[in-house]
């Protein structure tokens, strides 16, 4: 989501397939989303994030082969790569955790805040110019979010903090793909990604069965983590483990081609259909009735993210 992949210099005009694309690898991601928090009560997260990330390889790494031969496989910037796969590991895992911990819109919520980090880390680190405008733009998205959060008082939640975790681990990796641009294959650049995901699921998994038995918690998140990793249960539960990847594949692949058949600048906007999704799914699946305050943020979050985009969109121009 939010722009992970670069453009080619002249998108051909296909503007309804993008919308389409972009809308439906969303609609994708939303139902990963609700097979993730199915499974966070019985399953370790690092377990599913491995089996996500091994199915989702196979089909990615065929239509790769299929279209670039072996040499998709090569990278000329692989410790930026490997940046972002860390980037996005670390992304994932933390949401993941808050899914099993907090309402779907709540998390989801949090995560859109990535493109107000991605400024504000832009002016801070890059020193790129942020007027008052975008400034005003900022604090009124930061107050969407403790609007949202706030209320109930979940700033103070371990599963808010892995949330805001991921948006700011969702910020780097957007950052550095602006320095890999498009010296990379989208494909490539997917494909190095799972295999973070696999790589890093790993070495956590030893890490937790090294040092997890000395932590004892009953935080639904941190039980997600430090699960043991265990047989499917069921075989409901062995063909929604597989279609994880299956799905994020082909979720990958309608937002790789979203953004390759039409302007960033009219697919962008439709991201934001992740959100109707995560309230739609979580009121009627899990019955996360959202409060007025929420909705009330999430429409302020979206005002001012849409007012960053159209103040960089100017810029770029």
């Amino acid at each position: 989501m939010l722009l992970p992949f670069t453009t080619p210099d002249n998108p051909p005009a296909r503007p309804a397939a993008g919308i389409a694309m972009c809308v439906c690898g969303l609609f994708l991601f939303s139902l990963q989303d609700l097979i993730i928090k199915y499974f966070s009560g019985d399953y370790s997260v690092l377990q599913l994030v491995f089996t996500r990330g091994v199915v989702a390889t196979v089909p990615i790494l065929a239509v790769a082969v299929a279209t670039a031969g072996w040499r998709s496989l090569r990278t000329r910037q692989p410790k930026m790569l490997l940046a972002r796969g860390g980037f996005g590991f670390f992304c994932y895992l933390s949401y993941y955790m808050a899914m099993a911990a907090l309402p779907l819109v709540d998390v989801v919520t949090i995560l859109f805040t990535t493109p107000i980090l991605v400024t504000i880390i832009s002016a801070l680190l890059l020193k790129e110019t942020v007027g008052a405008r975008r400034w005003g733009g900022l604090a009124v998205g930061f107050l969407a979010i403790v609007i949202v959060v706030g209320p109930r008082g979940d700033l103070r939640h371990l599963a808010t903090l892995l949330a805001f975790a991921s948006a700011f681990a969702y910020s780097g990796s957007i950052l550095v793909t602006r320095f890999i641009g498009a010296k990379e294959r989208p494909l490539t650049i997917t494909l190095y990604s799972m295999f973070a995901f696999i790589f890093g699921s790993c070495v956590a998994a030893a890490l937790v069965a090294a040092f997890g038995g000395a932590f004892a918690t009953e935080n639904p998140a941190l039980q997600f983590l430090l699960r043991e990793w265990r047989a499917p249960q069921s075989a409901l539960d062995f063909w929604l483990m597989l279609a994880l990847g299956a799905n994020a594949a082909l979720a990958f692949y309608c937002l790789i081609r979203a953004y390759w058949i039409a302007p960033v600048s009219i697919v962008a906007p439709f991201e934001y259909t992740y959100i109707i999704w995560a309230v739609l799914f979580g009121w009627f699946v899990w019955n996360e009735a959202p409060h007025a305050t929420s909705l009330f943020g999430v429409g302020l979050l979206i005002a001012s993210s849409f007012y960053l985009f159209r103040a960089e969109l100017r810029e770029s121009r």
